[in-house]
């Protein structure tokens, strides 16, 4: 979770419109003439895929300048190269002057270099689906095509950016959290897909030509919304997954202030889906480093059991990503997860399975 916010508002307050080859060649995009937020379905009542849009049911909300909802993709590529997408919106998109809309392409090549692609500008056309996930913001386009088949189409004239995605899942969706914080602040956060298989392509020019990749791999997706105040939000998270087995695991764990975590570890693999919920499980951080100026841990801890599900696992840093311009940024963490779990008798010994994570992605200063 994706996880994405930061670097969704950081990267499109501070630059804008810029596709950013680590911090060189910025330039800047012209937008196209304002036009006006464009729902592409109005429903009577709330749908039950809760992959779709939902401003419309909480846009008389009285806290809706904390309006929050993105659709975040990452892909693991089998070469070394990741590749990050989120689709977001921010505030109260009834006001154009104060709401904030975009996309977010973050590559991550193997040899630990990033390129940052991100479009949003003021009065940007966007339209949001409530039947179902299909975002677009002008013209590119993040939508479910068939069931648990997704679809990501990108484009920035600005380096000449170019990405067309397919990712199918593999693993069960996780059923998510409904996460009510204190006072007005609350969140939903759902993982449609924990272990998906990736194919498309990407590509972009820079300094040194013109770059293509074929992008194959693992993917992950997942969806979030809610009304909260960020800076006061502590969001724990991580997806890690192995395609042999296959399996999928999740963690998801906030609070605000200091209230006790809602959320839990889950699991899913090609049929089914558990989970392991607060305060069953327990979180234990035994190294930290400063990373550009940010104190994040470099291995955890999880285990826990309930019912008819145990987990003992532990995560270790693998690479740190700096999100931003140039050095300038914040880490994005990569990580190994290693460890056993169990599930209604059977037992999955994992052993250095890659994924991303966060802590305290929300409140980083």
């Amino acid at each position: 979770m994706r996880r994405g916010v930061v670097v969704a508002i950081s990267l499109s307050i501070l630059l804008s419109t810029l596709s950013l080859p680590d911090g060189r060649n910025v330039e800047r995009w012209k937008g196209e003439q304002w036009h006006p937020y464009e729902p592409a379905h109005r429903c009577s009542i709330l749908m039950d895929n809760d992959s779709a849009a939902h401003f419309i049911y909480h846009q008389n909300d009285r806290h809706i300048e904390h309006w929050f909802e993105w659709w975040y993709l990452n892909i693991k590529g089998d070469d070394g190269n990741n590749l990050l997408v989120e689709f977001f919106t921010f505030r109260n998109l009834s006001n154009p002057l104060t709401s904030l809309v975009g996309v977010v392409v973050l590559f991550m090549p193997a040899d630990g270099s990033t390129f940052e692609s991100v479009k949003t500008y003021p009065f940007i056309r966007y339209t949001l689906d409530y039947e179902k996930c299909n975002v677009t913001i002008d013209g590119d386009r993040f939508s479910e095509v068939a069931e648990n088949k997704y679809a990501v189409r990108y484009h920035n004239n600005v380096n000449d950016v170019n990405l067309m995605l397919n990712v199918s899942g593999v693993t069960e969706s996780l059923s998510g959290l409904s996460m009510v914080l204190e006072d007005w602040q609350w969140m939903e956060w759902r993982s449609h897909m924990p272990l998906g298989k990736a194919k498309g392509i990407f590509s972009y020019r820079d300094f040194n030509g013109y770059h293509e990749y074929h992008i194959c791999g693992r993917g992950y997706h997942d969806h979030n919304w809610g009304i909260a105040k960020f800076r006061s939000l502590d969001w724990e998270w991580g997806e890690f997954s192995n395609s042999e087995i296959p399996l999928s695991v999740v963690y998801g764990l906030v609070r605000s202030e200091n209230d006790s975590f809602t959320g839990g570890l889950y699991f899913s693999d090609e049929t089914t889906h558990y989970a392991l919920l607060w305060p069953d499980i327990h979180i234990e951080y035994e190294g930290w480093e400063w990373i550009n100026g940010f104190k994040k841990p470099v291995k955890l801890s999880m285990r826990g059991t309930s019912n008819n599900v145990s987990a003992n696992v532990t995560i270790v840093l693998e690479r740190a990503y700096v999100v931003g311009i140039g050095t300038v940024g914040m880490p994005y963490l990569m990580g190994n997860l290693s460890g056993e779990v169990e599930i209604h008798g059977k037992r999955y010994t994992l052993s250095s399975i890659t994924g991303f994570y966060e802590h305290h992605f929300f409140n980083w200063w």
